[in-house]
């Protein structure tokens, strides 16, 4: 049996970890709620964009063949994996990094850029090179730090340097699930948008002004943003909640193992006193002896 003074040593350093575990589950709570706002916020803007490409699909063929749209299917894809900049998440960027290798397994010749950390760190560790890393940008994801990302790929893409764009994230799906995906950002296809219901009715042709052309050329950027800022808030939250779950199972464990040492400190405590007693008859025997 372990002695008292190893028993409170042990209490107190079970203790403070305890304290840092709650800490650090209020934290991750708050900012969870922080990313969710921001993506209640883009979720609007985003299905309007979304809703305007959609009628421009439907009733105007020429939206179909532009560029952003039409690409022949090439061997050269890039990847925008999403991970965290630090650990203490239970699985949640294992999961996102083993979908996001398997996903470019699939393709010939890939592109990485990186987003988060553990992200870089995990791919350079199979033998995979980084092509691009966005720094400083998953810990508070900005539509800065969107348009910057959608900036770099629109002109990779625009110079025939890319086939395909993917993104690969994790959504929340709520508190305790969180799902890794992986969405095709270009080229854009018609069944991007079968989820969104047309705000123009009819299947009438539609004029627009200056140009169908010069219409998607503002709108599917505008599009690529609304997405990946999105996939950017919802893996911050999901990356929260991950982190708060495994913060409360910490916790809860702390509070067994303070239990448990406590009967443990009672039990020792038993002993001693248990020890001197019998010392003391003993040496009560001796002296009548």
């Amino acid at each position: 049996m372990a002695s008292i003074a190893d028993i409170r040593h042990h209490m107190r350093v079970v203790s403070q970890t305890r304290q840092i575990t709650r800490a650090m589950h209020m934290i991750s709570t708050a900012k969870m709620k922080k990313g969710l706002a921001r993506y209640e916020a883009n979720l609007t803007y985003l299905t309007e964009v979304r809703q305007t490409i959609k009628d421009v699909l439907t009733h105007v063929d020429e939206g179909r063949r532009h560029g952003y749209l039409r690409r022949p299917k090439g061997k050269r894809a890039a990847h925008i994996i999403i991970a965290a900049d630090k650990g203490l998440a239970g699985g949640y960027n294992s999961g996102v990094l083993q979908l996001a290798e398997e996903h470019m397994k699939a393709h010939v010749e890939s592109n990485i850029f990186c987003i988060g950390q553990m992200a870089r760190e995990y791919l350079e560790r199979r033998g995979y090179v980084i092509d691009i890393e966005f720094a400083h940008v998953i810990q508070d994801p900005t539509l800065t730090h969107a348009r910057q990302i959608a900036e770099t790929v629109i002109e990779l893409y625009n110079q025939n340097m890319l086939d395909e764009v993917y993104i690969v994230y994790t959504k929340r799906v709520s508190t305790m699930v969180q799902k890794p995906e992986v969405i095709r950002l270009l080229p854009v296809r018609v069944e991007d948008f079968d989820d969104v219901e047309a705000s123009v009715g009819g299947q009438e042709e539609i004029l627009y002004e200056p140009s169908v052309s010069k219409l998607m050329e503002l709108l599917i950027p505008q599009y690529l943003i609304g997405v990946i800022y999105s996939a950017l808030v919802q893996s911050f939250a999901s990356e929260q909640c991950a982190r708060m779950n495994a913060m409360d199972a910490a916790t809860r464990n702390a509070d067994e193992m303070m239990d448990r040492l406590g009967h443990e400190l009672n039990r020792a405590r038993q002993s001693q006193i248990t020890n001197e007693i019998a010392e003391i008859i003993a040496g009560a025997d001796a002296l009548e002896g």
